[in-house]
């Protein structure tokens, strides 16, 4: 990924805002990890949503759905609590929350501030959320659908590797694949929103010696995207054009070609 800028789209920042309250819960309410997983989201590809890991011996999850644009509090029995967001303050998001883990026997307090700043002016008590393009907010969450689909494809075929997370920090969705743990070679698969290596959404498969990226300036050129010297790795920007198929594909291709043809 590249450094993450504001978005010409204010939907995309909107939504990334919003997500921040997931991020915050599983920071407030779980015990922490080095990593920062524990601020991690899940994707569910069936309903367009992202949730938290389990907030409660119960099991219940905080949770954004794309399709409704709702904050929703799922309770293990089945039940969803949903906060409908267009129009609504940061400080009614973060009274509800607060009364939602009061209600749910979580007794940790709630805040919502994050030890990591978003490139965008800070909300205060009285930000009020708005959803002004709604095809907008379903293109994104089928992007999200397309890259979470294509990377489980994918790595049915690479193992190990880790979960399929979003990272609320940079907002994309990624898994990491071991090639040699000793020799720490890795290969980072994903997608991230657009930034300063692209304008658009666009996957990425990314490798790593130990902290260093690897060189792809003498890698074959992809069917399906490009290596981008810049950047260190693969990318292929997402539009209306995008199949899983040729995501798929981008993936698979670019993976191989770095196991071939790098110093991996």
């Amino acid at each position: 990924m590249g450094t993450y800028t504001i978005s010409n789209q204010k939907l995309e920042i909107e939504v990334h805002k919003i997500i921040q309250y997931l991020a915050a819960a599983g920071n407030s309410f779980l015990p922490k990890k080095q990593d920062d997983s524990h601020t991690n989201l899940k994707s569910l590809t069936s309903c367009g949503c992202l949730t938290t890991r389990p907030l409660n011996k119960n099991g219940d999850v905080l949770a954004f759905s794309y399709s409704s644009f709702t904050l929703e509090w799922w309770i293990h029995a089945g039940d969803k609590i949903k906060l409908p967001l267009d129009g609504i303050t940061h400080n009614e998001i973060v009274k509800w929350i607060v009364e939602r883990a009061r209600n749910n026997e979580i007794e940790k307090p709630f805040t919502a501030q994050m030890h990591y700043e978003l490139p965008y002016k800070p909300v205060d008590d009285y930000y009020t959320f708005h959803l002004e393009n709604k095809l907008r907010l379903t293109e994104i969450m089928h992007y999200r659908i397309l890259a979470h689909l294509a990377l489980e494809d994918t790595l049915e075929n690479l193992t190990p590797h880790t979960e399929i997370r979003v990272w609320p920090h940079h907002f994309d969705i990624a898994s990491l694949y071991t090639l040699n743990k000793q020799k720490q070679h890795v290969i980072g698969l994903g997608m991230a929103i657009p930034d300063t290596i692209s304008k658009h959404f666009y996957l990425y498969v990314k490798g790593y010696a130990g902290e260093h990226p690897v060189t792809v300036s003498e890698i074959s050129e992809l069917d399906n995207g490009r290596w981008d010297s810049h950047f260190n790795g693969a990318i292929l920007e997402l539009d209306n054009n995008s199949t899983i198929n040729k995501a798929h594909q981008f993936f698979k291709q670019a993976t191989h070609l770095l196991k071939t043809e790098s110093v991996l």
